[in-house]
Parts: structure tokens; sequence; C-alpha cells
């Protein structure tokens, strides 16, 4: 995945908190993050004089969907979205969390989804590890074409609501 598709899936995926995101969406919606703080204090200097106008504004909006992006990573490793929680402690923020963000995720489909570095055809073929429904239960993306959870929201390939 690259910069402007991870935006753009951060994004689309704003309140997706259930599937998997790789590595390269998380950094990658990182260096964005960083960059419009950046860009937001410039421009809270030049116009209000140092008051954190632009800055707290951003940081607001991408709240939500870093912090889902952030659990969808956590996902990623096959670790629950509630180790998120630990970020509150300093030893978590430092090693843990650190950690399990720059590990590769699990390959193949796990119990929060399949592998998002996975083509939608390896995907459906290799099935729903979480959900052996029938195949009548799932519905397909109109996007790209991958099978999906009949109470899915979002498609776990292309971030497309469903």
């Amino acid at each position: 995945m690259n910069f402007t598709e991870s935006i753009s899936s951060g994004f689309r995926r704003y309140f997706d908190f259930r599937t998997r995101s790789s590595r390269s969406e998380y950094w990658w919606w990182t260096l964005f993050t960083i960059l419009v703080s950046i860009a937001a204090t410039i421009l809270d200097t030049i116009i209000f004089g140092g008051s954190a106008f632009f800055d707290t504004l951003s940081s607001l909006v991408l709240l939500i969907p870093g912090l889902a992006l952030a659990v969808r990573r956590l996902h990623d490793v096959d670790r629950s979205g509630w180790w998120i929680l630990i970020a509150f402690t300093i030893i978590g923020i430092i090693f843990p969390l650190l950690y399990w963000s720059l590990k590769r995720g699990t390959q193949g489909t796990n119990r929060h989804g399949p592998d998002p570095l996975m083509s939608p055809a390896d995907t459906s073929s290799e099935g729903f590890g979480y959900d052996q429904g029938s195949p009548s239960e799932h519905r397909f993306c109109s996007s790209c074409g991958s099978a999906q959870e009949a109470d899915a929201n979002f498609c776990r390939t292309c971030g497309t609501a469903v």
C-alpha cells in the first residue's frame, strides 16, 4: 500500500474497528498525521501567533481514524484491539505497541479476518477463519469483488462501504 492509498483507506474506514491493516498502511498514516501536525503548527504560528487552533482541529479530526487504524494494526498481529489501552502506561508505549506495530502481520486468515496483503482471489479461496458459514451468508464488494461477512460495514480488501 502506498501513501495515497493508505490515507484514502484511513478515511474510508473511519470507524472500522473490526478488520486488519498492514504495516505499510499504519506507517504511511503515521507519517501523514505527523505532516498534518507540522503544517497545522506552522499555520497556527503564521495566522494566530502560536495559538493551537489548527493543530487542535486536525488532531480531533484524525483521532478516530488513527485509533481505528491502531486497533486494526493490532488485529493484524492477532491481538485484541483492547491492547491499545496499554498506551496509558509508560512501558506500554515503548515496548509492546512499538514492537507490534513493527512486527509482520499474521500470514493468512486470523480471527480478525483475512491477511490485508492477500489478493481478493487468495482471500476468497482461503475462506473466513473466524466465520465458517455457508457461502450464501456472504456478500461481495461491488468495488473489488471480494467476499464479505453478512454483517460487514466495510470491505476488508479495499475499504469501500458495503
